[in-house]
C-alpha cells in the first residue's frame, strides 16, 4: 500500500512527465477512481500554471530595472512641478483678487474729499520744568498742623 505522501510525490512526478509507464497507469487509475485525488490533481495543475505565469524577478542592476526607476523618478518630478505651479497660480490669483477688491473698494467710497485731522499740530511742545531745591522742615512743618495733633 502506498502512503499519501508517496501518492503525492508520484502525482507530482506524473505532472512533470517523470514517471514510468506502470506508474503512469497507476496514477491514471487513482484519478479515475478517487475524487479527492482528482481534486488534488486539479489543484496541482492550477498551481503549476500559476508558477509558470509568475513573472520572474528583475535583477537589481538590470537595464529594465534602471529604466523603470528613471521613469518613476521622472513622473514624481513632474508631479512635484505641477504641484508647485498650482501653488504659484493660486498665490497669483489671490493677489490679483486682492488688488481688484482694493481698486473697486476705493472707487466706490462715498466721500471723495480727503479727510484731515482737525488739530493743526498734534505734537505738543515739551514743557520745561524748573527744578527747585528740596526744603525739609525739621522743627516746624511747612503746613500748619491742626491743634488736635499738638496736644497729644
Amino acid at each position: 500500500m502506498i502512503i499519501p505522501d508517496e501518492r503525492f510525490q508520484l502525482l507530482s512526478a506524473y505532472i512533470d512527465g517523470e514517471v514510468s509507464e506502470a506508474e503512469e497507469q497507476l496514477v491514471e487509475t487513482w484519478l479515475s477512481d478517487d475524487p479527492n485525488f482528482r481534486l488534488i490533481y486539479q489543484q496541482q495543475l492550477k498551481l503549476r500554471q500559476l508558477l509558470i505565469d509568475l513573472p520572474a524577478p528583475i535583477p537589481v542592476n538590470s537595464s529594465a530595472r534602471v529604466e523603470t526607476d528613471r521613469m518613476v523618478n521622472r513622473v514624481m518630478a513632474e508631479i512635484e512641478r505641477r504641484s508647485q505651479r498650482r501653488k504659484w497660480k493660486l498665490a497669483g490669483l489671490g493677489i490679483s483678487v486682492a488688488a481688484i477688491v482694493g481698486v473697486f473698494g476705493s472707487m466706490f467710497t462715498f466721500n471723495s474729499s480727503p479727510q484731515f485731522s482737525p488739530v493743526a499740530n498734534s505734537v505738543k511742545p515739551t514743557v520745561i520744568i524748573k527744578e527747585e531745591p528740596i526744603l525739609i522742615a525739621m522743627e516746624e512743618p511747612l503746613v500748619p498742623l491742626p491743634k488736635s495733633m499738638h496736644s497729644k
